[in-house]
């Protein structure tokens, strides 16, 4: 049918009470998109009974990026939440008797994801052959199957605490500014310097 039968067959269909449902399936049989349909019905409605039926409106197409937009600060939203965990996760404190402990078990592979965990700003240097965390100014290298926390001089005594609450015996060593502590499995070696203190673990 032409535009103008379609028009006065829809006109028709509506003043003899047919629905939107059927008249819309009319309008898509001769070919029309749905959402032409819907369109065409409304404004025939408001063309027959303007004070029952609104003027139709196209809709506003800002509306099609309010999608996409949402789903942008979504995720933003998940990015934040992500960094917002990982810097939890991050103790920031001072490496611990029992965090070398964890390097010596875990093995180098892991060591710079588990210093950042205790501090961030650990990378490995390669021309040193070690781990640095510049910001701290302190170390860490495995020497001789050794692994070796170089730090500033520790003002506290919570390292050699630790050792001496955990079964670790203070073993008798005649080089001035230097500690030994071993158990059954592991012997820390801790030497001080004017500026610099240097701790060794290896096992037994």
């Amino acid at each position: 049918m032409e535009k103008q039968q379609i028009t006065d067959q829809i006109k028709w269909m509506i003043t003899d009470g047919n629905t939107d449902h059927e008249i819309e399936a009319l309008l898509i049989a001769e070919g029309v998109a749905r959402a032409e349909a819907k369109r065409t019905l409304a404004i025939i409605k408001h063309e027959l009974f303007p004070d029952e039926y609104p003027e139709f409106t196209e809709p506003d197409k800002r509306k099609n990026y309010l999608w996409p937009a949402l789903l942008i600060v979504a995720m933003m939203l998940t990015g934040l939440y992500f960094w917002h965990q990982n810097k939890v996760k991050t103790a920031e404190r001072e490496i611990t008797a029992a965090d070398m402990i964890l390097l010596i078990k875990a093995g180098p592979g892991l060591y710079t994801t588990e210093l950042n965990k205790i501090n961030r700003g650990w990378a490995f240097n390669q021309d040193k052959d070690r781990w640095e965390n510049k910001k701290r100014k302190t170390a860490i290298a495995i020497r001789m199957e050794q692994v070796l926390y170089m730090c500033p001089v520790l003002h506290d005594h919570s390292f050699q605490d630790y050792l001496e609450n955990h079964d670790f015996r203070d073993i008798i060593y005649s080089k001035p500014g230097s500690k030994i502590f071993q158990n059954n499995e592991f012997m820390f070696t801790i030497q001080t310097t004017e500026h610099y203190t240097m701790i060794s673990l290896a096992y037994r």
